[in-house]
């Protein structure tokens, strides 16, 4: 609101310090809708934390629900000729592998050739197409070529530039002795190369190369082969050296031939598990520390204000019952060898945290002696039927509702900073309702005290001009 200067100035009157005042306790009428903003906005990032908290919370029992998780295998054996790595679908088992040989890809080179640099085409004014085809490749790899791109540099240069399953080089032997050398990408008897120069013969004969017939200006310097390894006895032939089809749940990657058998180990790994299930644990602890620091409540002496530590969601009832859903999910019993959470070696910390929570604890010996013993019945506890029974599935769903952003079906979350947001939208309104009527209200003062200060300034004048008379005379 703009000031009123010199108001009243050429009388006796002081009415700019009035209005000045005036306006100052006009002012303090818009202080309440600012706190109240401050407040409806400490609490809607309030919900925000507490709705981080419970997304935290949901991606780690999302975790939970899914039995791999708890089914961990690992491979206990050390081996050289290849390695391995296993999911939950492996069978626990010792296999005895003997890598018999690697998969190979295809290498080609050229004869000798002077120069790197200089043309190896016809010169046509035109243009040539390079096609290198593979059987294990469905689209051929088609390069064209200009009159100055057949030279070694510029065919290697443009069969990179394509970025298909071929790469090319140029290997130097000795002043003026370079060959191109072409090097499948891939492994195994379908990546075998047939190069074909189309409308340069000249080119064709210098680079082509038929992979059927093992004939053409290149030749094979690196035959194709297929990976061949022995499990328990039984030869198994791949493309490629990394083999994922053979044994369920193992991915055998070869690395060199066998000097003798190997023995590979599949056994079960409870850490996996078990960092599933502490995460879970932490993630649920977090939860409970977030929601004791936004209803976080320091007690005064009667008759004092509230101590501006506190929380900003201090007596929600949303907010307790958020906590209260979750708390009483844990209590539930599961049907089948574990029906409670204790059973498993999770149970509640009795010392409080330093911010007033209580938290979940594990007792890591027990956890190890239950994920040992019966896995599955530790799957069963906390997957259920997937559906609706178990622990896990039973809390994604009711996490999930609490944090639904449907507009038909809105979870807690959504709804309260709804409403919080409608309420700040209120406040905002009202608040440029009163600064309206305070506007009004100082216009109103502006022309009486105006009016007032022009009839003294009136009345100042006839005095003076009555008392100049009044000396005349």
């Amino acid at each position: 609101m703009a000031s009123i200067s010199s108001l009243g100035a050429g009388t006796t009157l002081n009415l700019q310090d009035t209005y000045d005042k005036l306006y100052t306790a006009e002012q303090t009428k818009l202080t309440i809708f600012d706190t109240q903003t401050k407040t409806y906005q400490a609490q809607f990032s309030a919900f925000g934390q507490l709705k981080t908290a419970i997304s935290g919370l949901e991606t780690a029992t999302a975790a939970l629900t899914k039995s791999g998780a708890l089914l961990a295998t690992s491979v206990s054996s050390t081996n050289t000729a290849f390695s391995a790595t296993t999911t939950s679908d492996a069978i626990l088992s010792d296999y005895t592998v003997n890598v018999q040989q690697l998969a190979k890809g295809q290498v080609l080179m050229s004869g000798s050739i002077a120069s790197n640099t200089a043309p190896q085409g016809a010169t046509t004014g035109g243009t040539r197409t390079l096609t290198i085809t593979q059987p294990g490749t469905t689209t051929p790899l088609n390069v064209t070529l200009s009159d100055s791109d057949t030279s070694l540099n510029g065919i290697a240069k443009a069969i990179n530039g394509a970025n298909g399953n071929v790469s090319a080089s140029v290997v130097k032997a000795t002043d003026g002795d370079y060959r191109l050398m072409l090097t499948s990408k891939s492994t195994g008897a379908n990546s075998d190369m047939t190069v074909t120069v189309t409308g340069d013969d000249q080119l064709q004969g210098v680079i082509g190369y038929n992979s059927a017939t093992k004939s053409g200006a290149l030749s094979e310097q690196t035959p194709s082969q297929n990976a061949k390894v022995s499990v328990n006895g039984v030869v198994i032939e791949r493309q490629s050296n990394t083999i994922s089809d053979a044994m369920p749940g193992v991915t055998l990657n070869l690395k060199a031939k066998s000097t003798a058998d190997e023995t590979l180990s599949v056994t079960r790994t409870t850490d996996a598990s078990k960092k599933v299930i502490n995460d879970w644990v932490k993630a649920y602890n977090t939860l409970q520390s977030t929601i004791a620091t936004v209803t976080k409540y320091v007690k005064v002496t009667p008759g004092a204000a509230q101590d501006s530590s506190n929380g900003a969601l201090v007596g929600d009832s949303t907010v307790r019952g958020i906590q209260a859903d979750i708390r009483s999910m844990l209590t539930q019993v599961q049907g089948g060898d574990f029906s409670i959470m204790a059973q498993l070696g999770i149970s509640q910390d009795p010392v409080l945290a330093p911010d007033g929570s209580s938290a979940l604890k594990v007792d890591d010996a027990k956890l190890t002696k239950a994920l040992s013993d019966n896995p599955q019945g530790v799957i069963n506890y906390f997957v259920g039927d997937g559906k609706t029974t178990g622990f896990a599935t039973q809390l994604d769903t009711k996490l999930n509702n609490m944090l639904s952003t449907s507009s038909i079906n809105a979870g807690v979350i959504k709804n309260a900073q709804d409403g919080l947001t409608s309420t700040l939208k209120t406040v905002a309104d009202r608040k440029q309702d009163m600064s309206d009527s305070i506007d009004a209200t100082m216009a109103r003062y502006k022309a009486q005290f105006t009016s007032l200060a022009n009839l003294v300034s009136q009345m100042t004048n006839t005095g003076n001009y009555l008392a100049q008379q009044f000396n005349k005379s």
